[in-house]
């Protein structure tokens, strides 16, 4: 697989658990429902491909090492993806983001990949931000994409934008919610 649809695999799978999880929970299932659990697994499926892409820097798909791969032409209106456009679309401080950031590695690290029952976490991280960082990341992608294509690369792939993909996204859990 390509690196650049690896990518938008990465996002789009961070997307879609995200969307989901959150659709899920808002409808406050019974505990005894297939949901709940379906929730937590949408849950950890988001936190998983957040940390693929965002988490830590050794990570062979961490945004950072696809990123300094790209030549952007200094002419293009396009700028390169870093921690700074992240912060800004999420109107966060940089300590916010090293907090927020460091919460979805220990939660990661301590209840996902690893069980570590030593480890306390005081509350679980806000799908809500891991969300919008895929959502800026791949509306990146995708005009990264369009430039490489512009230069004479041929990359088939969607143009869909992320607010495209986050609306079917929540299209289909609300008509599998309610067995439409």
């Amino acid at each position: 697989m390509d690196l650049w649809n690896q990518h938008l695999g990465l996002t789009d799978d961070c997307l879609r658990a995200c969307v989901f999880a959150d659709y899920i929970g808002r409808q406050k299932p019974p505990a005894e429902s297939a949901w709940a659990s379906i929730v937590d697994i949408c849950y950890s499926d988001a936190i998983i491909t957040w940390n693929q892409i965002f988490g830590q820097r050794s990570q062979e798909t961490h945004w950072s090492k696809f990123v300094e791969k790209l030549e952007i032409p200094k002419s293009d209106k396009l700028k390169p993806f870093n921690k700074d456009i992240i912060i800004n679309f999420l109107y966060i401080s940089e300590k916010e983001w090293a907090e927020y950031h460091q919460s979805m590695v220990d939660v990661r690290n301590v209840r996902i990949a690893h069980l570590n029952t030593t480890h306390s976490l005081e509350a679980l991280p806000n799908i809500t931000k891991a969300m919008h960082c895929a959502y800026i990341y791949r509306d990146w992608l995708l005009e990264a994409i369009l430039l490489a294509n512009r230069m004479g690369f041929n990359f088939k792939v969607s143009e869909t934008r992320a607010k495209d993909v986050v609306n079917t996204y929540r299209a289909q859990i609300e008509k599998a919610y309610y067995g439409l």
